[in-house]
């Protein structure tokens, strides 16, 4: 199936199964690396989610949520950014790699303005200068893995 016939309804499902096939793949390599360089995992998309319900919906949020929050929310918003790249790469045409590769770079890009936005993380040029290349790798692992998952879906 070429891009040119996928509607964007059709765009959107198959980002939406593309987000969570990359979610998969990022959190994988996630895993591995925190492993590898013994540390822990971040709660701060578990943070997010909590500003959500307190913020949003004007709900108290129980001590420790963050922590049972934090795979759920980052789940959602991988997926949810597999949408927004369906809908891109429909426009654009072939080029999976490549689209991967930016897409990936972008949604990095994106959390490097909202988390600092929100008090949650420090600007990228307050990170510790070894941490930014790892953290760009997981969002360009993640952004291949929707890649991948798109053309995929595809077929």
């Amino acid at each position: 199936m070429g891009s040119s016939s996928v509607t964007p309804l059709g765009a959107v499902g198959r980002g939406l199964v593309a987000g969570a096939i990359g979610t998969a793949v990022m959190t994988a390599y996630q895993m591995a690396v925190q492993k590898a360089r013994g540390g822990g995992s971040s709660n701060v998309p578990g943070e997010v989610g909590k500003r959500v319900i307190e913020g949003v919906f004007d709900r108290s949020t129980p001590e420790g949520i963050e922590e049972k929050l934090t795979m759920p929310v980052h789940i959602l918003y991988g997926t949810g950014w597999g949408a927004v790249y369906g809908l891109v790469h429909s426009s654009l045409g072939p080029g999976h790699l490549r689209h991967g590769l930016v897409f990936g770079t972008a949604v990095w890009a994106s959390g490097m303005v909202q988390l600092p936005a929100m008090k949650l993380a420090p600007p990228v040029w307050q990170m510790p200068p070894k941490e930014i290349p790892v953290d760009l790798s997981y969002h360009l692992v993640y952004g291949l893995g929707v890649a991948a998952g798109y053309a995929a879906v595809g077929r």
